[in-house]
């Protein structure tokens, strides 16, 4: 029964996972994700900070952008972030957050938001927010996860303090 279970589940990620994806290089702020195929392009940002897309059915959209952190801090944006989203309405329902990346999610009028966060380099951060509606979870789930395992940074991040040895 297990087996029937976990074949069951597997399967039912193959369209998601099959489906061809394409890579969105961001170089003015140093990151980098996977795009589902299924997904157009709506708006791009005039500054380089990122894309809006959405299916063809225009069900979900999806934001992918880069921005620069207040002193540096991500921490505290993560904290923004998620201020902002409880400040449009959405009842945030899982958080999980460190120095380095931040995932939340929640719900609001019959439709689910996740976002995904990831330090960058020289004070910089990475997003991606994806609303869709409870209806088409099953459907929507599987990006998501390829998505969140997607984001990173293109960037290796060099320490900003520098070391001096002081002779007597």
């Amino acid at each position: 029964m297990l087996a029937r279970l976990t074949a069951l589940l597997l399967l039912s990620a193959v369209p998601a996972l099959a489906a061809d994806w394409w890579s969105y290089d961001n170089a003015r702020f140093g990151y980098e994700i996977e795009l589902p195929s299924e997904f157009r392009l709506s708006t791009r940002s005039d500054n380089g900070d990122g894309l809006t897309l959405t299916p063809t059915d225009q069900s979900a959209r999806l934001l992918v952008f880069g921005t620069n952190i207040l002193d540096g801090d991500f921490s505290a944006e993560a904290n923004v972030r998620v201020a902002i989203a409880k400040d449009e309405g959405w009842q945030i329902s899982y958080s999980k957050s460190t120095s380095r990346g931040i995932s939340f999610s929640g719900t609001r009028q019959g439709r689910i938001v996740y976002v995904r966060g990831v330090a960058l380099c020289n004070g910089g951060a990475a997003f991606f927010q994806m609303d869709y509606p409870k209806t088409d979870m099953q459907r929507f789930d599987a990006i998501v996860m390829r998505l969140v395992r997607s984001l990173q940074p293109t960037r290796k991040c060099t320490p900003t303090t520098q070391i001096s040895r002081v002779f007597r």
